[in-house]
């Protein structure tokens, strides 16, 4: 409690702060929204890193109508190198692989960490240290099980790692499971061709021109995300189709450079968030960008936050595995 002449004088310093930062917030997402620029809500969150084999990734997360940038648990004590996070249904809640730190030799796990109102609390360590190989978690949509893969066998459990189901044991090795939207099917990668698992029964996915696919992500009922290795062994971002359809390729790919880890904005109808190794962005390396698909217009997400932050988002570390929540988590 304020007392006496300085707290009202205080009070009133407080009041005129308070109002500044409102105007400054307004002037914020005014600056982002006109001129038919894209309008974001919620949370997108990556990891970098150096390279895969470093150990020494570290998670973010980029409030979109404020441009707010956010290392996630820069303060975690019993894990290292946290990558390819993806939110429960009600954002709650994240799923992503790391090691368990203090390990004389790192191997990868599945944690879990919720936001507490504050922060996102010290991660649970769902799978191990096991000796395997626990990568590529994913909730369902409803948030009710994680999917990931255990040395090449796709994995279903609760999220507090109780209930593992072995979903394809004894089948090739599979890899980078994700639930549909249905709930029930699950898609996955083996032998660089995309599969469903429906029912029991697995389906491969239409693959058409190119080498190889990868990291496919649900859309809706009849549709869903995967990254294609061209031709030109650059890769792409293409829209498969449950019912064998032949596949689409958007507009912001390209023959000169790789585009991929590409994670949709609510359902991807408007807008998909994506990873590229554009040379004409000022970064080494993999960056963030996403693409407007009404307008035809792609983001380097630094260029779309120029006027609102003083230091870019990509850096010259590798930006890679975004995903997005409408949720948000800016104190």
């Amino acid at each position: 409690m304020v007392k006496g002449l300085r707290g009202r004088v205080m009070s009133k310093r407080v009041g005129v702060g308070l109002t500044l930062i409102a105007l400054t917030l307004a002037s914020i997402v005014l600056t982002l929204t006109h001129k038919g620029a894209p309008k974001l809500d919620g949370t997108l969150i990556y990891h970098r890193y150096s390279s895969y084999q470093a150990w020494d990734a570290t998670m973010w997360s980029v409030d979109l109508p404020t441009g707010v940038l956010t290392q996630v648990g820069q303060s975690w004590k019993s894990m290292i190198s946290p990558i390819n996070a993806h939110f429960s249904a009600d954002g709650q809640m994240i799923t992503f692989m790391g090691s368990a730190a203090g390990l004389p030799e790192n191997e990868w796990d599945v944690f879990t960490s919720r936001w507490n109102g504050h922060e996102w609390g010290e991660p649970t360590n769902l799978t191990g240290p096991n000796g395997a190989r626990d990568e590529d978690p994913k909730f369902s949509p409803d948030g009710a099980r994680i999917v990931y893969k255990e040395d090449g066998v796709l994995v279903s459990m609760a999220p507090d790692g109780s209930g593992k189901s072995y979903l394809t044991k004894g089948e090739p090795e599979s890899s980078m499971p994700y639930v549909t939207a249905n709930g029930k099917d699950i898609l996955f990668e083996r032998g660089g061709d995309i599969y469903l698992l429906k029912a029991g029964a697995e389906v491969k996915m239409y693959a058409g021109a190119g080498e190889s696919s990868y990291y496919p992500i649900g859309l809706d009922n009849t549709s869903f995300l995967y990254t294609r290795v061209q031709s030109t062994r650059h890769d792409a971002i293409m829209r498969g189709f449950f019912n064998g359809s032949a596949s689409t390729s958007y507009f912001f790919n390209s023959t000169d450079w790789d585009t991929s880890d590409s994670y949709p904005y609510a359902d991807g109808s408007r807008y998909i968030f994506y990873v590229t190794g554009d040379f004409l962005i000022p970064h080494g390396g993999y960056n963030l960008a996403f693409a407007d698909l009404k307008n035809s217009k792609r983001y380097d997400i630094d260029e779309f936050y120029r006027k609102v932050r003083t230091s870019d988002i990509n850096s010259e570390y590798e930006e890679l595995g975004p995903a997005w929540s409408l949720a948000r988590f800016n104190n």
